[in-house]
Formats: structure tokens, C-alpha cells, sequence
């Protein structure tokens, strides 16, 4: 089987990858950056991340879910197990978003 690779899916994967490691580092070592917010409770800059940082994740679930499954993988190869089912509408939108029909040539049209 021939994988079609989706190089724009990829690289948001990759970015928002890059973003989460990010947001869980400063989640992690906060005392590090309380120059930035000297007035604020710790614990309120916890929560901010920690949702930052499930939105974030929220968003790659799905994407990631949807590009193995561009690339031909069924939902049961992708995530054996999982707590939550995934929210199958927004991983239809995100297919139709990046989905790119394959053109198949048979001999009948001839010649390229």
C-alpha cells in the first residue's frame, strides 16, 4: 500500500509537539520564571498552564488520530486503550480538511 503523506498535518503536529513541551517545562520549573508575573499566586500560573497545556493536548489527540488515519491505520491500531473516546466529528472536519484524493490511472486512459 501506498502511504500519501500530508506534509501540512505533519508540521502542525510538530509545532503544537514543540509548543506543549514548552508549556509542561514552564508548567514543571515555574519558580524559574516568577520574574515575569511577581505579583501573581503560584498556583493561579499552575492553572494556567495545566489548561494551556490540555487544550494543547486535546488538539494533537485529534490531529494525530486523524493523520494515522489519513495514512491508512484504523481508530483500534491507533489508540488500544484510552479513557476517553476521542471526538470523532472534529477528526471528520480535520480529514476533510487535509484529505487529498489519490488519482489512480488504469491503462484504459492511456498513456501519461
Amino acid at each position: 500500500m501506498k502511504y500519501t503523506k500530508y506534509p501540512e498535518l505533519k508540521a502542525e503536529l510538530k509545532a503544537l509537539a514543540k509548543e506543549i513541551r514548552a508549556l509542561k517545562y514552564k508548567r514543571d520549573h515555574w519558580y524559574d520564571f516568577t520574574h515575569e508575573h511577581p505579583n501573581m499566586h503560584p498556583a493561579f500560573v499552575q492553572g494556567g498552564f495545566q489548561f494551556s497545556v490540555f487544550k494543547k493536548a486535546y488538539e494533537f489527540r485529534h490531529k494525530h488520530i486523524a493523520y494515522c488515519m489519513l495514512r491508512g491505520r484504523k481508530y483500534e491500531e491507533i489508540e488500544r486503550y484510552c479513557r476517553e473516546a476521542p471526538d470523532f466529528d472534529k477528526i471528520k472536519s480535520i480529514r476533510a480538511d487535509h484529505y487529498v484524493p489519490e488519482v489512480v490511472y488504469s491503462c484504459a486512459q492511456g498513456s501519461l
